[in-house]
């Protein structure tokens, strides 16, 4: 059965929870990218900001320069890790009508925490794409 890590693209571009809207659109714009994985202190994945997020946010009179990302982060939902299945991968995107999903290991954290067993950091992406190229092989 194949796996997600043999077809995600390896490495995300990420952002801290505390980061700007404005710092996120530079971080897009020198990538050429449209979303970017928002992390805690501790590498913890903890949602994501798209281009669309961003543009809604400039829309509703926010100032890039003061809003944090936390404000107007999706909350990590769309993930997957590593070493589930590409048809796992697929059932995911189709539910939640998307074309990507990023990718996370877990591992145990530094300290140990009840209400944090694991963190979630991200390592890949994978998206339609991939797993039509999956398909075709």
């Amino acid at each position: 059965m194949a796996r997600v890590r043999e077809y995600m693209t390896r490495g995300v571009y990420t952002v801290d929870v505390n980061a700007t809207l404005g710092d996120v659109v530079r971080v897009m714009a020198r990538y050429r990218i449209s979303g970017v994985a928002v992390v805690g202190e501790d590498g913890d994945t903890l949602g994501v900001v798209s281009d669309t997020d961003v543009l809604n946010a400039i829309v509703e009179g926010r100032d890039p320069k003061t809003t944090r990302v936390s404000e107007v982060m999706m909350p990590f939902t769309l993930i997957v890790d590593e070493e589930a299945s590409i048809e796992e991968a697929a059932q995911i995107m189709e539910r939640e009508r998307v074309h990507r999903l990023f990718v996370v290991r877990e591992e145990k954290p530094e300290k140990a925490s009840l209400s944090k067993p694991y963190l979630q950091r991200p390592v890949g992406i994978i998206t339609s794409s991939d797993i039509v190229r999956y398909m075709a092989e």
